[in-house]
C-alpha cells in the first residue's frame, strides 16, 4: 500500500490541477415521497409527492465532484435551446469556472432531465425526457473549435460519455488527438456504443459489463477473465493504461508489465449513482497531481466508498478523503505481467 503520509500530501495538492471535462450534460431531478396505497386504476403504487429537487448529471456531476475537489475546472457540452438549458448554464455559472464553461444551444433538442420517483430511499421509476441522436458535423465543428480554443489551459482531460449525442466518433477521436499533441493526460469513462472510438487515451474506466461488452466477451468469472479482457482492450485501443471497476469486487488495474487489485472497503451501500463519476475525477485529479496510478486508485476507491454510502448523486470532499484514511485500508495485490 502507498504510505498514507504520501497519500496525504496528493490530496493537498489536488486543488492545483487543472482538469477540463468534455461530456453529455443533464438535470438528475428527484420527485420524494410515501408510498401507502396501490392505485384503484391499475396495480401500481400512488405515490404521495412531499418534495421536488434536481441537480446537474452527467459530465456536470463530474465537474461537481472536481469543484468539491476545489481543482481549476472547466467543461464543454450541449444542452437544448430550452428553460431547462438557461437553468443549467446559470447553475454551472455558480461554479467559480470564469471563463472556462462553454455550452453549446441546439434548437432541434431538449436538455436531458433524468427525473427519478422516490419513495423514501427506494426508486419506483425513473423517466427520461431527452434527445440522443449524433450531433451533425456543423455542431462538430463548433465544439471542437471551442475545446481547441480552451484545452491548453489545463493538464488532464476527462471525456464522460453518457451517449447522448454529443461524442461522436469524430469528436473523440480529435478530442483526444488534440489533447494528446499537448502532452494532456487523458481519462474516458466509456459507453460502449463508442468503446473503439477511445483510441490513444491514456486512462479507461469501464466498469466490468462495460468491458466485457465493448470488447465482444462474456463476464469473467475469475481474475485471469479479467486480465485476458484487459489484454484485449489494451491492445485494441492502445491503452498505455486500464481501471476496471467490479462492483463488490473493488477495483482492478493494468498496464504492460503488471496488474494490480484492490477489494472495497466494507460499508453499507445505499447509493451507486454518480460512483463511477466520482472515481474518475479523483483518480484523474491525482495523476494530474502527481500520484502515481497505484496512489491513484487508492484514493479514488475510497473516494467511490464514501459516495456510495450516500443517498443521491453525491462527492467526497478532499476532507472526507483524508478522515477515511485513518481507518484501515486494503492492501493492494500487486501481480507481474
Amino acid at each position: 500500500m502507498p504510505e498514507k503520509k504520501r497519500l496525504k500530501e496528493i490530496l493537498q495538492k489536488i486543488p492545483s490541477s487543472r482538469v477540463f471535462v468534455l461530456g453529455d450534460l443533464m438535470w438528475d431531478e428527484y420527485v420524494r415521497g410515501d408510498v401507502s396505497r396501490i392505485s384503484p386504476e391499475a396495480p401500481v403504487p400512488v405515490l404521495l409527492a412531499q418534495k421536488e429537487d434536481r441537480t446537474p448529471g452527467g459530465a456536470a456531476n463530474v465537474l461537481k465532484n472536481l469543484r468539491d475537489l476545489k481543482c481549476t475546472m472547466g467543461i464543454l457540452g450541449v444542452v437544448g435551446a430550452d428553460e431547462n438549458g438557461t437553468q443549467l448554464q446559470h447553475e454551472l455559472e455558480k461554479w467559480q469556472l470564469q471563463d472556462n464553461l462553454h455550452l453549446v444551444r441546439l434548437p432541434d433538442r431538449p436538455t436531458t432531465i433524468k427525473t427519478r420517483f422516490m419513495a423514501r430511499n427506494q426508486q419506483l421509476l425513473r423517466v427520461d425526457k431527452e434527445k440522443t441522436g449524433a450531433i451533425d458535423t456543423k455542431t462538430e465543428d463548433v465544439v471542437l473549435h471551442a475545446f481547441e480554443k480552451r484545452i491548453e489551459k489545463f493538464n488532464a482531460l476527462i471525456i464522460s460519455d453518457y451517449d447522448k449525442g454529443l461524442l461522436t466518433s469524430r469528436v473523440i477521436k480529435e478530442a483526444i488527438r488534440l489533447a494528446k499533441e499537448k502532452k494532456i493526460f487523458v481519462a474516458v469513462d466509456p459507453q460502449v456504443k463508442h468503446f473503439r472510438d477511445y483510441v490513444g487515451a491514456d486512462i479507461m474506466t469501464p466498469n466490468e459489463k462495460e468491458a466485457c461488452e465493448g470488447i465482444g466477451e462474456s463476464f469473467p468469472e475469475s481474475d485471469e477473465g479479467v486480465e485476458k479482457i484487459a489484454d484485449k482492450i489494451r491492445s485494441a485501443l492502445k491503452l498505455s493504461h486500464l481501471l476496471i471497476t467490479r462492483s463488490q469486487r473493488g477495483m482492478a488495474y493494468f498496464n504492460e508489465s503488471h496488474s494490480v487489485y484492490l477489494p472495497t472497503v466494507a460499508r453499507e451501500v445505499f447509493d451507486v449513482t454518480g460512483a463511477g463519476d466520482t472515481v474518475i475525477s479523483v483518480y484523474t485529479a491525482a495523476i494530474a497531481s502527481g500520484a502515481t496510478h497505484s496512489e491513484a486508485m487508492v484514493l479514488s476507491n475510497i473516494a467511490g466508498g464514501i459516495v456510495v454510502a450516500k443517498l443521491g448523486t453525491q462527492t467526497a470532499s478532499i476532507n472526507e478523503i483524508e478522515r477515511e484514511l485513518e481507518e484501515p485500508t486494503p492492501a493492494l495485490r500487486i501481480k507481474q505481467r
